[in-house]
């Protein structure tokens, strides 16, 4: 099963493309190209965001050897509402993935039509009013009844991430938002305290944040702030004088996320805005790092307490920004021994920025596989590969006779 998925940062677009194997994800592509046009995950010019994901495209291709058509995207989750519905439907003795699916759609079908459904959740299903299961799929019974965790977000949002992906030739399979795709790299069945427990999870990207409460594995509450990884940028630009894309770059090579593990004799020479020569050393600029994630966390943590007054068993970090080192011990300072980080390891996975688009794909596969349904985006993968290849050296041979031709 082969599936593409696409998330349309603020800072950046991530293209991922993965093959599940036996319940095994081996990464074919993964792509990470520098976005415009967006500003705390909203779509505000059409026109660079459709040029920025040719771009990303184009690199996918490139590193692919086929142009992707298909994906599934990441959208946020500003104004969203999640609400428990109802379906019902009557299968013929034998229940199958058919009964779950038109369970499904039952409660979908209660939906206004002013919202546009993300994610569908079942809670649980009853069979012939009598036998709840979490999966009643080869089960025998006359009537299945379900209880459904929906979350809608305005339709507005999803129709401007439709149309610049229609410009750019993707089609459109499915919604999903980066807080579920998030928690789709954790092994539920081996983790106790979020598969029956209450706890949060935190989306931190660069120019927002994302929070989500989560019981026994589904997303109930959620909340946005307007922060994000680009402040620990600006105050580094700011202190120094220095150009943002130099702070950048100090703070993804250079900086901790807590100056307790920051040397002071580790220093680096930089030319400032007024062309002047500056030394700066890693404990000064981890120091300047650590405050201002000290920051962002409380005001997680203020949200969290916001979200709910039930007793948090854990609260997971996910975003970019986790990439520092020591974060994770920042992370248990200012939330509790409970918290802490996901880190992606997989092969050809390891960098954190790809928390959600690589989650999405796991996402996707599990929500087939409960609604019983057997489906790959691409077929005939070396036949597509070798046909765009051949497609490309039909392109250069034609360019050169015309070359040839003109000169």
């Amino acid at each position: 099963m082969i599936y593409s998925c696409i998330d349309i940062g603020s800072d950046s677009i991530k293209i991922v493309v993965g093959e599940i194997v036996d319940n095994d994800t081996k990464i074919l592509s993964i792509i990470d190209n520098k976005s415009e046009g967006i500003k705390k995950g909203l779509i505000k010019d059409k026109e660079l965001v459709i040029k920025s994901l040719k771009d990303a495209l184009d690199k996918s291709e490139k590193d692919l050897g086929f142009r992707i058509d298909k994906a599934i995207i990441n959208v946020p989750i500003y104004d969203m509402e999640i609400n428990v519905y109802h379906g019902l439907c009557y299968p013929d003795e034998v229940i199958t993935g058919e009964d779950i699916i038109t369970c499904f759609k039952s409660s979908v079908s209660t939906v206004e039509p002013y919202k546009e459904v993300v994610t569908v959740f079942p809670i649980d299903f009853t069979v012939d009013d009598n036998i709840k299961t979490n999966d009643p799929k080869g089960m025998e019974g006359h009537q299945l009844a379900s209880r459904m965790l929906i979350s809608t977000i305005p339709k507005e949002i999803v129709i401007s991430y439709l149309e610049v992906l229609n410009e750019v030739g993707i089609e459109v399979i499915d919604l999903s938002v980066g807080l579920i795709n998030d928690l789709s790299n954790i092994d539920l069945e081996n983790n106790e305290s979020i598969k029956n427990g209450y706890g949060a999870l935190v989306d931190l990207g660069h120019d927002k944040c994302e929070i989500g409460i989560f019981n026994k594995g589904l997303l109930i509450k959620t909340n946005i702030l307007n922060i994000g990884s680009k402040l620990v940028e600006h105050d580094i630009s700011y202190i120094y004088n220095i150009p943002s894309d130099t702070a950048r770059f100090l703070k993804e090579n250079y900086a901790l996320a807590s100056c307790k593990f920051a040397k002071e004799d580790e220093e680096y020479t930089y030319l400032n805005n007024d062309n002047e020569k500056i030394i700066i050393n890693q404990n000064e600029l981890s120091q300047i790092v650590e405050e201002r994630l000290k920051e962002i966390l409380k005001n997680v943590k203020n949200s969290i307490n916001t979200l709910t007054n039930h007793k948090i068993s854990y609260i997971i970090i996910a975003g970019g920004i986790s990439n520092l080192p020591s974060f994770d011990y920042l992370v248990s300072e200012v939330l509790g021994k409970n918290a802490y980080s996901i880190n992606l390891d997989g092969i050809g996975l390891r960098n954190n920025i790809y928390t959600s688009s690589y989650g999405m794909i796991k996402y996707y596969y599990d929500k087939l596989k409960l609604r019983g349904i057997d489906y790959t985006m691409y077929d005939n993968l070396s036949e597509m590969i070798s046909s765009n290849k051949k497609n490309i050296e039909d392109n250069i041979i034609e360019k050169m006779k015309k070359y040839l031709e003109n000169n």
